[in-house]
């Protein structure tokens, strides 16, 4: 008899199962004794364990987990998350999201923020990999008020290089909005076909396998800080990134790589240097970046 390895088993159980779709919705408050998630209400292969004070109890950590893994065709998780006046979360997750390949279905990840006054959010989220003929779609809407503040990132790597596989086939849509009290102030629309010839030409991607952007928004996001920022920014063979602001009080830092290991220890860096500024608090790595 055959025995599969584990992977191939998980791959070919997740083609004969039927699509899940998974939800999460969390609730935080700031109370008399800090930050506390007040609410948490799941549905499907979507959910959270408890919260975490590594920082103290102003400061509330929560790790979002989807057991299966891996997002497959058909497949759609939705996230809403609401921060009340003065709360401070930081957000992430444990390992790399997985897109498999998804034939003409596509999967779906669309992630709604929800900031109260004077609320601040780290989005800390490990890496988005697309695995050939991933067919996906990654939606971010955040709304909050000026006062309060965010900054989060979002990293894409393109085919499983460890193993050989160049993404040759597939398609994500990324669409992100930014609202101010309501009031659009930012919207990002892009596709990337692995098939199109533009998609691999110096204006857009290129060769790089890796992305990754980082947003940061708040009273103290301003011109000056991005000029403080410039000197971080590299430009070698393997990573090269810019950072600019918008009118709009919006700090956006993009970075294209060779390596995802490379660009995740760039990006924390600048988490580390704009954390102080942007929130108000010291920057301290999260456990499980070390793991």
């Amino acid at each position: 008899m055959f025995l599969a390895p584990d992977n191939t088993v998980k791959q070919l159980f997740r083609a004969l199962s039927p699509s899940w779709l998974a939800k999460l919705s969390l609730s935080y408050e700031r109370t008399a004794i800090g930050t506390v998630l007040k609410r948490s209400l799941h549905e499907g292969p979507l959910r959270v364990q408890k919260a975490l004070y590594p920082e103290g109890e102003n400061i509330c950590h929560t790790v979002i987990i989807h057991p299966p893994a891996g997002i497959a065709g058909g497949d759609t998780l939705d996230i809403n998350v609401s921060l009340a006046k003065g709360a401070h979360v930081v957000l992430s997750t444990p390992s790399a999201t997985k897109w498999y390949k998804s034939f003409k279905n596509p999967a779906t990840q669309s992630i709604q923020f929800e900031l109260g006054e004077d609320a601040k959010l780290d989005w800390l989220p490990q890496e988005n990999l697309f695995f050939k003929g991933a067919n996906s779609n990654l939606i971010t809407k955040l709304n909050l008020p000026a006062s309060a503040s965010f900054i989060g990132w979002d990293a894409l790597m393109l085919g499983r290089h460890a193993s050989g596989e160049e993404w040759s086939s597939g398609h994500i849509h990324l669409l992100n909005e930014i609202r101010r009290d309501g009031k659009l102030i930012w919207i990002e629309n892009g596709h990337i076909d692995a098939e199109d010839p533009y998609s691999k030409s110096l204006p857009q991607l290129g060769s790089w396998p890796v992305c990754a952007t980082l947003l940061a928004l708040g009273p103290q996001c301003s011109s000056h800080l991005v000029e403080s920022l410039s000197e971080m920014m590299p430009w070698t063979d393997s990573i090269r990134a810019g950072v600019t602001f918008m009118p709009q009080g919006i700090v956006i830092v993009r970075a294209v790589s060779t390596d995802m290991e490379m660009a995740r220890n760039w990006m924390i860096d600048i988490w580390t240097r704009l954390r102080p500024i942007v929130h108000g608090v010291s920057a301290q790595p999260l456990r499980l970046w070390a793991s």
